[in-house]
């Protein structure tokens, strides 16, 4: 069987870390197959059963990449004579003549909690996202011959969307990292607290830096740890920059987790943070609730309203709020990606 992986838009951050997982799923598990990656470069060594094909020119202009979703990757991958295409992008290549499964994970189309304008400025990238190549997703969706998604609350959105039926779209979670034996119970610090985050409008990071001003305020003695860029930093919040990822797991177990961001998929600061133990104030919307389902050092707050974080953070540094002990809480050592395998080659 010959199988089309297209990803050509991958090439850093979250998009990169999930392509890398699959690839490395394959490479393990599965000989008998022919695997045949797209990609805009030739970021993993080929086997003897995976070929990588590289397409640059098409990730670097989005006139191109439109125009190979629509018209000209037809004809390429047609050539390839795939069994099945599958999509890590969100979106087929439309008209090609097998079947097609599409992981969809960009979520920003299917939230309910903003609609973005672009008659704002800041607004007009994500608001390209969700009113243009939306419709494209949708389109997709409703084309596609299977759909796979991360979380319950997407799949539950892409059904009432697209109006697909349920037979057609599975849920399937991504691997979380067991990281139980970084877990330490003697070293948090009330008055510390720790966002992983990145510019993006919708990590709302301006929800802290308004909540640590009406702290600051009151007098509270505090400090907020941010990974943006250092420039950004104020008396309260230290702006650190990206981090490795065992400095962000020690900023878990000795720091409350702030979460303020609205749009996520499936948000793995709150699943990681959990398994540790963490005290998480997150956003009062559905990933989070679905990601901290059961937890008890978990609190809600409305993103668009930094009072309402305020207070949890002033309870958390007067104790108000406090870190319970909680053993093994979230632990999945399952390799998802196998699942996915086998729906695609299912087909």
């Amino acid at each position: 069987m010959r199988i089309v992986v297209n990803d050509i838009a991958a090439s850093k951050g979250g998009a990169m870390t999930v392509l890398k997982d699959f690839y490395s799923c394959v490479c393990e598990n599965d000989k008998e197959n022919e695997w045949i990656f797209l990609l805009a470069d030739k970021y993993f060594e080929e086997t003897e059963n995976v070929k990588i094909i590289t397409l640059p020119e098409i990730k670097k202009n989005p006139v191109k990449k439109i125009l190979f979703d629509f018209f000209t990757g037809k004809k390429f991958i047609n050539k390839l004579k795939p069994d099945v295409v599958f999509s890590m992008q969100n979106i087929i290549t439309f008209g090609v003549k097998v079947p097609q499964v599409v992981y969809l994970h960009q979520s920003i189309p299917f939230q309910q909690i903003k609609r973005f304008s672009f008659f704002k400025k800041s607004e007009r990238n994500t608001a390209f996202i969700q009113h243009f190549i939306g419709k494209i997703i949708y389109l997709s969706v409703k084309k596609c011959d299977k759909v796979i998604v991360q979380t319950k609350w997407m799949k539950e959105a892409v059904i009432k969307k697209c109006k697909i039926s349920e037979q057609k779209i599975f849920q399937i979670p991504p691997n979380v990292n067991n990281i139980l034996s970084f877990k330490k119970d003697d070293v948090f610090e009330m008055d510390s607290f720790f966002y992983p985050t990145a510019p993006s409008l919708y990590k709302n990071n301006d929800c802290i830096f308004k909540a640590c001003e009406i702290l600051e305020k009151q007098g509270y003695d505090f400090r907020a740890v941010l990974t943006l860029p250092k420039e950004k930093s104020t008396d309260k919040i230290k702006c650190i920059g990206r981090i490795a990822y065992e400095e962000v797991l020690e900023y878990y177990n000795k720091s409350t987790l702030l979460f303020p961001s609205y749009i996520e998929t499936f948000g793995y600061p709150l699943v990681e943070a959990r398994s540790l133990g963490s005290i998480i104030l997150a956003s009062d919307c559905p990933f989070s609730h679905e990601a901290l389902e059961g937890y008890e050092n978990a609190y809600f707050f409305n993103p668009f309203k930094p009072e309402e974080l305020a207070q949890l953070m002033e309870k958390v540094i007067d104790g108000e709020i406090v870190r319970k002990k909680i053993e093994n809480d979230m632990c999945n050592e399952d390799n998802n990606w196998k699942t996915v395998m086998a729906n695609i080659i299912k087909i």
